[in-house]
């Protein structure tokens, strides 16, 4: 979806909600959109319960964060849609960069017909597995690995593949962030479903 069409998508459930937003393509949509706030790990806290639409006092609807400690944050749609790209770039370079470790960890793992999702039961097969971070998020811990690095520079040592999309040229960038990745967080096998929707509430 290119940015018009997330700001159109946007507007469309202001419009339509006066409080807790309860469709779940509409909250999956938005949850995945507000993940690119530059500070996201702030707005997030302790954890997603809902999302609501609420009138500011300037009489605007925008959307508030609803907390699973009871806490409430607004948050800006149009501050997610236009992100840093270079920041962006790298962290699709970062998720490239562990494509084999997730592949590996799903053929090592994965007993298609007999593996079980710990959330939903459902039984696992190529189709319907995805692989979850634990303990720590992909997302903490790129935000981590990436500030003992200047981006200007990692910036640098990326190229744009027609098959892979974005991907690091400096073998060293990968293996280190590779390191990190495996040092730092642990990967699970969970259903779609849990993964698109449980997951993202927790």
């Amino acid at each position: 979806m290119n940015k018009k069409k997330k700001i159109e998508k946007s507007r469309e459930i202001l419009k339509k909600y006066t409080n807790e937003v309860t469709d779940l393509n509409d909250y999956n949509f938005l949850l995945d959109l507000f993940q690119n706030h530059a500070d996201w790990k702030e707005k997030k806290g302790v954890g997603i319960d809902s999302i609501s639409v609420i009138e500011t006092k300037y009489k605007n609807k925008c959307f508030q964060i609803n907390r699973i400690d009871g806490t409430s944050t607004d948050i800006s749609f149009m501050n997610c849609i236009n992100i840093k790209s270079k920041k962006k770039d790298i962290y699709n370079a970062c998720r490239n960069a562990i494509r084999s470790e997730i592949v590996k960890f799903k053929k090592r793992n994965l007993v298609a017909g007999v593996s079980m999702c710990p959330f939903t039961g459902d039984i696992l097969n190529f189709e319907n597995v995805h692989i979850d971070h634990y303990d720590m998020t992909f997302n903490d811990m790129f935000n981590i690995w990436i500030s003992n690095y200047n981006e200007d520079y990692l910036y640098s040592k990326i190229k744009k593949d027609n098959e892979i999309g974005v991907k690091f040229i400096d073998s060293k960038i990968v293996e280190d962030f590779k390191k990190f990745h495996n040092e730092n967080t642990k990967l699970r096998m969970v259903s779609t479903f849990a993964n698109l929707s449980i997951l993202k509430k927790m």
